[in-house]
Order: C-alpha cells, then structure tokens, then sequence
C-alpha cells in the first residue's frame, strides 16, 4: 500500500528503546506509517527518568521518520505536587508541559502543513490548543492510549490507606476533567479499544471514533518450540504502578496456591523500574529479573504468562506480543480488556486467586487443550493485530477524513 499522507506525531516519551508497551505502541505505528507510504514526523518529549541513549534512538528513530525529541524532567517534585493541591489543573498532565517544546511546535505547523496531526495520549495533549491555532488545514487526532482517569480511579477503588485513597481520587477527577475539556475539537478519537471509545462517549464525545489497537510485528513474536510450561512469566513496567499492583498481587496471593500443588513451577518476573523494596524480597520459587535486554529472548522458553492487573486501562500489549509469541495467557478480565478473545479458547480469565490457580492447573493437567489456546492465540493476532493490517485500517480512516 502507498500514501502521500503527511503525518506528524506529537509524543511525551521517545518510542526507543522498545522496552515496555506504550513506547512500542507509538514505535510501532511509527514504522507502520513510515512503511505504508507516509511522510512522517515524530516530536517527542525525552524525559530524563527514561535514560534515553539519544543517538541510539536517532539511529533507529530516522528510518522511519524525521525524529526531534526535548529533553524534559518528568519527575514528581514535592513542593509543585503540593502547590498543585490549590489548583484545578491535573498534575499528571503539567508534568509534561515545557515551552521548548511548544515552542518548536509553534515553529514547526507555521513552517509545514500536515494532513494529520497526531497526538499520542493525554499528556501530550496538554500541547492541544496551541496545535489548534496552528495547525492550518490539519485534522488534529488524539490516538488515547488510554482512559487516564480510570486508571487512577482503579487504583485509587484498591487502595487501603486513606489519605493516599483521597490523592488518588482527587488525581483522577482532575484527569477526567482535563480529558473531557477538548474531548471535540479534535478531527477525530483513536482509542486503542472498543471499550475506551465507548466510555468516551459516554463522556459526551461526538466527533468520530475509529479504535485502533496497538500492531504486533508476528515475525518478531513467533512461537518457540522449545517453551516449557512449567516456567511461568510476567513482563512489563514495574514504574507503571498497576502493573506493581498485578505482580504483587500474584506473588502473595495466588502463588502459594500454585506452588501446593505444582511445587515444580517457577515464576519470573521482567521489566524496567523494578523497586528497591521488591528487589530484597525472596519469594519461593520467583525470579526477580528486572529490566532484561530482549523481551523476545527473555519469553523464547517460558510457556504462561500471567496478567492479574487489578487496575488499569487501554490494551496490555505484552499480552497481544504472548499470544502472537504462542503463550498461554492467563488474564484478568480488566487486564484483557479491549482484545477480541474468547475465554477458554486463546486465553484464560481469571478473576481471583483461585480462578488463577486453577486455569493454571487446567493448563499443565491437560497438554492437548494447552496446545490448542496456543495455536488459537497465535491465529487471533495473524487475523486482528497484524501492525500491517492494523496500521493500513488506520491510514484508511485518515484518508476518508
């Protein structure tokens, strides 16, 4: 396929290196517009907690796109948290603002034109109404990662300790506000699930809404034939605190009832941003890896992957790479949301602990059945979530904008 569609994409995180799932997203469609016919350029904020290696990132990056980046510090500070009590605005989302940044945009739209504008998520969205005013005949998109504000208000609906319960609530009404403040002045809403875009209607959004997942590049994530179902997996960000929340969950109150009756198993645990406390803590037959070099290579001989969020939002890429990677995968029903499954079919649901340690069981109790929730996930990813198919739907609905 061939397009002369000029996009700009305006990111808050430098998609590389492809180490957790919102940078592949943002890589993913990147490449896939870069590779569909498009001219591409990439604006990104490069916060300083992200360790980016900028001529690494320039390297990968200019294939496929021009690539600008900012660097930026993103880090929660006390005394602008606290001054932030006495304000309406959400600071989630000021976190992100420099005037660099939004300089260079100014500057950028008053010198080119784009067909598509991009934004990737709420937090560059905080650049939105200077984009308005420049944009020229742009139709300005937000591609919604996910729905923030849910997010916090999951967290906040599991947290225990009231002052922090009150932080979290409060965090999550000032993203809701901010969320639905510019909801329609965009061309259009590109959330990432059926889901969000039905939950953004909700919220009173009537410009058009095309869901579009995250793609999977299946060459990269193919079936290994050497997987053992007896090494059990989770990967992903532990900086992202429902994905914290998930491995904690399942290390203290599922694996004790996995390990009475498969005491063989073991467990490990990937990704960057892995806490001090989590760190020092044993836990019978767990590996705490950590931040790993190839997540392909860190999955080739595992044969289950758990997802047991509590809280969260959008669509868990890790589970569409596991599937297409032809894992099990054993999910929670928020932490599916947004994929197209069938239960019992290309994945398991599982809702409390003991529904965990039972579809694991049933897994490793009956070879046949396991066998063929593999070969059924990897074919759901081949006929949905290809990038290509995915990416060349998206390009489509631009075109008919």
């Amino acid at each position: 396929m061939t397009s002369s569609l000029k996009i700009l994409q305006v990111s808050n995180r430098v998609p590389y290196p492809l180490n957790e799932g919102g940078t592949i997203g943002i890589y993913n469609y990147t490449r896939g517009f870069s590779e569909a016919g498009c001219d591409v350029t990439l604006f990104a904020l490069s916060a300083k907690k992200h360790k980016i290696n900028e001529a690494e990132a320039n390297k990968e990056l200019s294939k496929y796109a021009r690539y600008v980046s900012f660097p930026i510090d993103t880090d929660v500070k006390v005394i602008p948290a606290l001054l932030n009590l006495f304000s309406p605005k959400s600071y989630n989302v000021e976190r992100f603002y420099l005037k660099e940044f939004e300089d260079a945009l100014v500057a950028e739209l008053t010198n080119n034109s784009y067909d598509v504008i991009q934004i990737e998520g709420t937090f560059p969205a905080r650049y939105s109404e200077t984009i308005f005013k420049f944009k020229k005949n742009a139709h300005v998109v937000l591609r919604q990662h996910n729905v923030e504000f849910q997010i916090w208000q999951r967290l906040a609906s599991n947290c225990t300790n009231p002052l922090k319960k009150w932080y979290l609530n409060l965090l999550s009404k000032r993203l809701k506000n901010f969320e639905k403040f510019h909801l329609n002045q965009y061309s259009a809403l590109v959330p990432v699930t059926e889901d969000d875009g039905e939950l953004f209607r909700k919220l009173g959004c009537t410009i058009p809404i095309f869901p579009s997942p995250a793609g999977i590049n299946t060459n990269i994530w193919s079936p290994s034939e050497n997987d053992d179902n007896s090494l059990l997996y989770h990967i992903g960000s532990l900086e992202w605190m429902p994905n914290e929340e998930a491995v904690l969950w399942f290390i203290h109150d599922i694996w004790p009832k996995v390990l009475e009756q498969h005491p063989h198993l073991v467990f490990y645990v990937a990704g960057k941003g892995m806490s001090a406390e989590m760190k020092q803590q044993s836990f019978p037959n767990v590996n705490l890896a950590g931040e790993v070099a190839s997540a392909t290579q860190f999955v080739e001989n595992k044969g289950i992957t758990v997802v047991p969020l509590k809280s969260g939002s959008g669509i868990r890429l890790k589970i569409l790479e596991a599937m297409s990677a032809g894992k099990i995968v054993i999910s929670t029903t928020i932490g599916a949301q947004g994929i197209s499954y069938t239960d019992q079919k290309d994945i398991l649901i599982a809702d409390n602990a003991q529904e965990f340690a039972s579809a694991i069981s049933t897994v490793l109790d009956d070879e046949d059945y396991a066998n063929s929730i593999k070969q059924n996930a990897r074919q759901l990813i081949l006929d949905k979530y290809s990038n290509e198919s995915v990416v060349r739907r998206l390009v489509n609905f631009y075109k008919d904008l």
